[in-house]
């Protein structure tokens, strides 16, 4: 069985979330969400993260943090483990509480800091829990937008300073946050173009951890999607030119078969043909 392949990135940030097993609810009660958050506040002092953003659904979760030395997993084992040991015990149960690994997608901070920060609080909103973020208790949204100031686990100066200059008042911050937030209720941001369920970013940012994933480009421990998730997309391989003569497409077509690992439906599926005409093609490499 593969296990997912975590980037370990010095300064990274990282988009978290974790869902119950066959999506039944982690959080039963409002205490849950109190002890979960007590957990994570721990977490963070104890692996050097700070956490920017995080929204408590029923039965899922998501915190956007920084992690100093990259390393997501010993925190994260202390928050699902400890979190899933009340849970059991409270609830007299055994067995897992969580389905599977938690995922953790390296973020681009330039280009996707703030879009994950509106995205993240909104989820209760496009869920139909609430209609207006600041009804909804177990976001940081409220302690971001000044409303709330019990929730100690967050640091929302990153935040606030990317909304406002260094000479606006908190009060006037906290008011632009809160209208940015608000400003994605009409926007589409359900898909953000996460690739390979690893990075979360434009393709010079994945180029810039190249180095990172490809030391694990053979190692089949991780999935074959998280280890090619570099590679050049099709429309780069196979463009019209290449493949309108036969010498240069089958090249193209070996290139993108056995040096990328793109399957041969996906091939087929991108040029419009039968999955056999690829099959002919890539066994004449070795034939």
């Amino acid at each position: 069985m593969t296990r997912p392949l975590r980037l370990k990135i010095p300064g990274g940030l990282y988009h978290i979330y974790a869902r119950g097993l066959d999506r039944r609810d982690i959080f039963r009660e409002n205490s849950d969400r109190e002890k979960f958050l007590k957990i994570l506040e721990n977490s963070i002092a104890n692996s050097n993260w700070k956490c920017y953003v995080y929204c408590l659904m029923n039965n899922h979760y998501h915190i956007l943090i920084e992690s100093v030395d990259g390393d997501t997993s010993r925190g994260m084992r202390h928050l699902n483990g400890v979190y899933a040991q009340y849970f059991n015990w409270k609830y007299d149960r055994t067995g897992h509480l969580f389905q599977g690994r938690f995922k953790s997608i390296l973020v681009d901070r330039e280009n996707y800091f703030m879009e994950l920060c509106r995205y993240i609080v909104l989820n209760p909103v496009r869920a139909g829990i609430v209609h207006f973020p600041e009804e909804y208790y177990w976001s940081s949204f409220r302690a971001t937008a000044g409303l709330d100031k019990t929730k100690t686990c967050i640091d929302r100066n990153e935040i606030l300073s990317r909304i406002t200059n260094e000479d606006a008042s908190q009060a006037s911050s906290e008011a632009a946050y809160s209208q940015f937030v608000y400003d994605g209720l009409e926007k589409d941001i359900t898909h953000l173009g996460i690739k390979g369920d690893l990075i979360l970013g434009d393709r010079k940012f994945i180029e810039s951890v190249k180095d990172e994933i490809e030391v694990e480009k053979s190692n089949f421990d991780y999935p074959k999607y998280q280890r090619t998730v570099c590679r050049p997309d099709l429309e780069e391989l196979l463009n019209p030119l290449i493949v309108s003569m036969k010498e240069t497409r089958n090249a193209a077509l070996w290139k993108a078969y056995y040096e990328f690992g793109y399957t041969q439906s996906e091939i087929a599926d991108f040029l419009g043909v039968h999955n056999s005409t690829i099959y002919r093609i890539v066994k004449k490499k070795y034939v």
